[in-house]
């Protein structure tokens, strides 16, 4: 017997809060174990299903979901949960915060690279300072004809 597939397009909606957002994914008549949720090392998160539809028929139907996990979340605490016939994908995110200087630093271990970011800036800065104060003595001592003499 021939397996024939009806692919469909499951309903999602995304609950979007300050920490966390949570995209569910309506999966009626679909059981955990017809499930698949997969997170690539190249930051894509891969939902699949497959159930059958008619056992006499052979006939089941699938889906496939793909899309980028964007660099908001933490990507080791993304989880899933089935439950009533949809799927939960929790996906926390980035926490960030506000320095002492103003600059923003996140909680997962990128605090040394705010540091390393605002000391390029910090220096930067006093690099243009510098270039600048040194323009303006050129530029005073090229187009300034002054003489000791100013009574001449």
């Amino acid at each position: 017997m021939e397996t024939t597939y009806e692919d469909f397009e499951p309903m999602c909606k995304w609950q979007r809060e300050q920490n966390i957002d949570t995209l569910e994914v309506h999966l009626p008549g679909f059981k955990r174990q017809q499930l698949k949720v997969q997170l690539s090392s190249t930051g894509m998160l891969t939902i699949t299903g497959e159930r059958q539809l008619d056992e006499t028929k052979g006939k089941k139907s699938r889906f496939r979901k793909e899309f980028p996990v964007s660099k908001d979340y933490q990507p080791n605490q993304i989880r899933a949960k089935f439950s009533g016939g949809i799927l939960y994908l929790v996906m926390p995110k980035e926490v960030s915060t506000v320095s002492a200087a103003g600059e923003n630093v996140t909680s997962s271990g990128s605090f040394l690279s705010s540091i390393k970011n605002m000391n390029k800036k910090i220096a930067l800065e006093i690099l243009i300072a510098i270039s600048l104060a040194v323009a303006i003595g050129v530029y005073v001592k090229k187009n300034c004809q002054c003489s000791n003499n100013i009574w001449n």
